[in-house]
């Protein structure tokens, strides 16, 4: 096997790959990642059996062919090769695996590519399609709020809800929840599934956030799914278990409605995040009244910080605190250049919403203080 390529693809795709690969393999060969070259494209996968990756890129190949290599130490040569283009051959050995770039060389064993656990595709029996900037959009909403306790699985996954025409993905770590929904081309039959989180921000690495023509078709059953566009296929195992009932923590109504602008809060809590970092439990304080919004945070060893925000205020004045980074979180996704906060009092849940966007809603349960 011998061919060549530009190094940022194939830095690219290895980044999206190594996903796939064991972190503790039980075998050696679940470390590797397998690489075919064939005619104009290089194929690469790699599969733990819960995730399986196959993506493929552009190259110039001179002689085909397939070999195994350590993921993790291929990738880590890749990245730091000197040149923009990367000539790999293992012609001159039958177990090794030549890198060379600008000058710099490396090789690396190789294991037998037929030892490889190849990715199946799994037998499923529905399917749907979404544009894949859509999916990016829906991942990004959400997936930043699902739990990393890993007690309890179910919280470590975007639920994907489908309704008819309309798909929404949720994640929640039972103290906070994101719901993000997108209009689907057909309608499709109802149905939901929970996904891993690693594999969806494992998606977002591929998906060009500028391709908005084409789609994903996502194929599903009860344990396994698939995503599959462009050179891209990932199968992943879904999560088992039943996602909780997470209508009943939308807030029916709201007694304090605030408007303000996104950067300018973005701002100000960023800046006493700083102080709240420093406390027990990193919290940040909004006092709503007059107008603005005050946002502060005392530690007894260091100091306080505060910081003034104008806001649009309607209803009751209005103290609440929070842990900041369930704030700072949602602040990094919101698209729109205004926010709307809704409160009712000080130990109830407050809705984040975007204007003029009603497939949006960020909930986050405030610090008793």
């Amino acid at each position: 096997m011998k061919f060549s390529c530009y190094k940022s693809d194939l830095t690219e795709a290895l980044q999206f790959v190594i996903r796939a690969v064991a972190v503790k393999p039980m075998t050696p060969i679940l470390a590797g990642i397998y690489l075919k070259a064939e005619g104009s494209m290089l194929e690469i996968q790699a599969n733990n059996f819960s995730t399986g990756i196959i993506t493929r890129i552009p190259v110039n190949t001179e002689v085909s062919g397939e070999c195994v290599v350590t993921g993790k130490r291929f990738q880590e040569f890749v990245r730091n090769m000197p040149d923009d283009t990367i000539t790999i051959s293992d012609e001159d050995s039958a177990n090794t695996l030549a890198v060379e770039s600008g000058g710099a060389s490396v090789e690396l064993l190789t294991m037998t590519a037929s030892d490889f656990p190849k990715v199946k595709t799994p037998e499923t029996d529905r399917s749907f399609k979404i544009r894949t900037t859509a999916l990016r959009d829906l991942i990004r909403k959400t997936v930043f709020a699902v739990s990393k306790d890993n007690d309890r699985p179910i919280f470590t996954g975007c639920c994907f809800e489908i309704k008819g025409d309309k798909i929404s993905l949720v994640a929640t770590n039972a103290h906070r929840l994101a719901l993000a929904a997108e209009q689907l081309n057909e309608n499709y039959p109802d149905s939901d599934f929970v996904v891993p989180a690693d594999t969806l921000r494992g998606l977002m690495l591929r998906i060009d956030p500028k391709d908005v023509e084409n789609y994903v078709t996502i194929n599903y059953s009860t344990r396994y799914l698939t995503f599959t566009f462009d050179n891209v296929f990932v199968n992943a195992r879904l999560i088992e278990g039943q996602f909780p009932p997470y209508d009943r923590v939308i807030p029916a109504s709201s007694t304090t409605n605030i408007k303000v602008d996104t950067a300018e809060f973005k701002a100000a809590v960023d800046f006493v995040s700083l102080m709240s970092k420093e406390t027990t439990y990193n919290t940040i304080k909004f006092d709503f009244a007059d107008g603005g919004v005050e946002i502060s945070s005392n530690s007894p060893e260091i100091g306080g910080a505060v910081k003034n925000v104008e806001a649009e205020i309607d209803g009751d004045e209005l103290e609440i605190s929070f842990n900041v980074d369930y704030i700072v979180d949602v602040l990094k996704v919101i698209d729109a250049k205004q926010i709307n906060i809704a409160l009712n009092d000080k130990y109830s849940p407050a809705a984040f919403t975007e204007p003029e966007n009603e497939n949006y809603i960020y909930i986050a349960t405030p610090v008793r203080t």
